[in-house]
C-alpha cells in the first residue's frame, strides 16, 4: 500500500515539475507587465483561423510527412484561445491539447483552407496578452507528427470594443511557425460583454461557426 502512495507521489511530482513555467516564460509575464495594459472584466475573443500554409507537405523538422507520398501529409489541426499563460510552451505548461478545438481534419492535403471560428469568453479576469495556439499533426497509423505550433498573439494596445455592435475584424494576420515554410492566416475581434453573457470555461476554446466571407 505505502509503496503505491510513493508511485503516485512521484508521478504526480513529477507532472508538477514538468508544468512549471521556465524562467524566460516568466521574464516574458514581467516584460508585459510594463509594456501592455490590464484589460479586466467580462470580455469575449473570437478569432477566425483562415488557412494553413504547409507548401511542402512537411513536417516541423522539414521532413516530409509521407516518404511514398511527397508533398502530401494528413493533416489535422486544431486550436485554442489562451489569455492565462499566453508565454508558456504548448502543451502541459499551458492549454492541454485535450482542451483545443478541432477545427481541419483531412487526407493527402498540404496547404488547407481552414475557414473556422472559434470563440473564448473571460469572465470577471485579468489579462495582458491573449495567446490564440493552433497546433497542427500529420496523422499515422500508430501516433501523430508534429507539423507546426503557431503562437498568435492579441495585444492589448488594440483593446477591446465597448460592445459586439462595435467590434471590428482585425486586419487579416500571418504568423510563421518553427519551420519558417509554415505559416497560417488569421484575424479577430474582440469586446466586453454583460456579466449574464459570459460562458466561462477552463482555458478551452468552443466552436462557433465556419466563416462566412463579409459577415461581422
Amino acid at each position: 500500500m505505502a509503496y503505491g502512495i510513493v508511485i503516485v507521489l512521484t508521478v504526480a511530482l513529477a507532472h508538477f515539475v514538468s508544468a512549471i513555467p521556465g524562467p524566460v516564460d516568466l521574464a516574458q509575464d514581467a516584460r508585459d507587465t510594463s509594456m501592455y495594459n490590464l484589460v479586466n472584466g467580462y470580455f469575449r475573443i473570437e478569432a477566425r483561423i483562415l488557412r494553413m500554409e504547409n507548401p511542402r507537405g512537411t513536417t516541423r523538422n522539414m521532413v516530409p510527412c509521407d516518404v511514398l507520398k511527397v508533398g502530401k501529409c494528413d493533416t489535422k489541426v486544431s486550436a485554442a484561445i489562451d489569455w492565462h499563460t499566453p508565454n508558456y510552451d504548448f502543451g502541459k505548461d499551458s492549454v492541454p491539447y485535450s482542451n483545443y478545438v478541432l477545427i481541419y481534419d483531412g487526407t493527402g492535403t498540404s496547404s488547407v483552407n481552414i475557414n473556422q471560428t472559434i470563440v473564448k469568453d473571460v469572465c470577471n479576469q485579468a489579462t495582458r496578452k491573449v495567446n490564440l495556439r493552433i497546433r497542427a499533426v500529420d496523422k499515422d497509423i500508430l501516433s501523430e507528427n508534429t507539423i507546426d505550433h503557431w503562437s498568435c498573439f492579441i495585444y492589448t494596445t488594440t483593446p477591446p470594443a465597448a460592445n459586439a455592435a462595435a467590434a471590428r475584424w482585425s486586419d487579416v494576420q500571418t504568423t510563421a511557425g518553427h519551420n519558417g515554410s509554415h505559416k497560417v492566416t488569421w484575424q479577430y475581434r474582440w469586446y466586453f460583454i454583460d456579466r449574464n453573457q459570459c460562458q466561462n470555461s477552463s482555458g478551452s476554446s468552443s466552436l462557433v461557426s465556419r466563416f462566412i466571407p463579409f459577415a461581422g
